[in-house]
């Protein structure tokens, strides 16, 4: 899927739902930001480190409104900016090597060398968070969150719960066989071909409902690795429509995965989307945004690809 721009709708909500990410990408620069200021006020006066964080924040909220599906380019991003205010002082200090009517063009030129240099290390950053995040051991961490949709128990029910042949969204189910197991394909925005952007990618699991009543619906899922994870949902009927209660047990999840998925509030995310589906409105889930990255754009624009001519249209 190509980049699209944010509607103002889903600029506030990608605002509102990546809170938690913002909040530690915003918090690491400006601690280090502050801590200078205070210990090194000659380096960065106080005035300067306020509109430092305040440059930072928006820099951070920017990055986060136009790429929310990028988290660990994010924190990579924060990273690499507190590096780079860092060494800010040793810059000026390289600078004033130079002699004196060539200091402004040798700090001129160092700032844009260091900027080039921070791309580079965002970019080693997210691998290496990458790998943290994913590797390790699983840990089996219940999964919680709840909503109150603005419809009666069975409408929602009809709409969340994971049910064969049914088709919800992006979400697709074939018919169950003997032991109740069905097919569930679901249509992300990855690029299936890079080449052909509007062919998302499909991926498919197996899952089966393991009980399910008026107000409770229990499904087990089985991941293409084996892992098994189990969804609960509970509808409670509420004076403006219905409360739903999903508690999620990932199979598979690491330390590393469960913390981007409680920054990035996934949970609340996908109960946004089938909320949206519901009422008809437009769609501001974060799971059918793009997934285009900051340095995908950068790449594409530092070395751009000839169109193959075959299918060019």
């Amino acid at each position: 899927m190509q980049f699209e721009w944010p509607t103002a709708e889903q600029l506030m909500y990608r605002v509102m739902r990546l809170r938690r990410l913002i909040a530690l990408a915003v918090a690491i620069p400006v601690l280090v930001m502050l801590g200078v200021a205070f210990f090194d006020p000659a380096a960065l006066s106080p005035e300067r480190a306020t509109l430092a964080c305040l440059s930072v924040a928006m820099l951070v909220v920017g990055h986060v409104v136009l790429f929310p599906n990028v988290t660990l380019e994010t924190v990579a991003l924060s990273l690499s900016v507190t590096a780079l205010i860092v060494v800010m002082p040793l810059i000026k200090i390289v600078a004033g090597w130079a002699p004196a009517e060539h200091q402004s063009a040798a700090l001129v030129l160092l700032v844009c060398l260091a900027v080039a240099a921070m791309g580079v290390v965002m970019a080693l950053l997210q691998i290496f968070l990458s790998l943290v995040a994913y590797a390790g051991p699983t840990w089996q961490i219940r999964l919680k969150t709840k909503q109150v949709l603005p419809c009666s128990v069975s409408v929602a029910h009809r709409q969340c719960a994971l049910q064969p042949q049914t088709r919800r969204g992006r979400i697709m189910t074939g018919p169950a066989d003997d032991n109740g197991f069905f097919d569930v394909a679901v249509a992300t925005s990855h690029a299936a071909d890079p080449q052909n952007p509007d062919l998302p990618m499909i991926v498919k699991v197996d899952a089966k409902v393991l009980a399910s009543t008026d107000t409770r619906h229990d499904v087990m899922i089985v991941l293409p690795n084996r892992s098994v994870t189990v969804t609960s949902q509970i509808f409670t009927p509420e004076r403006n429509g219905c409360r739903i209660e999903v508690t999620d047990m990932p199979g598979d999840f690491t330390l590393g995965m469960h913390a981007i998925f409680w920054l990035t509030d996934q949970q609340a995310d996908n109960l946004t989307e089938m909320t949206d589906i519901i009422l008809g409105q437009e769609t501001r889930a974060n799971g059918l945004a793009h997934n285009v990255s900051l340095l995908s754009v950068a790449g594409a624009l530092l070395s751009p690809r000839h169109p193959v001519a075959n299918r060019a249209k």
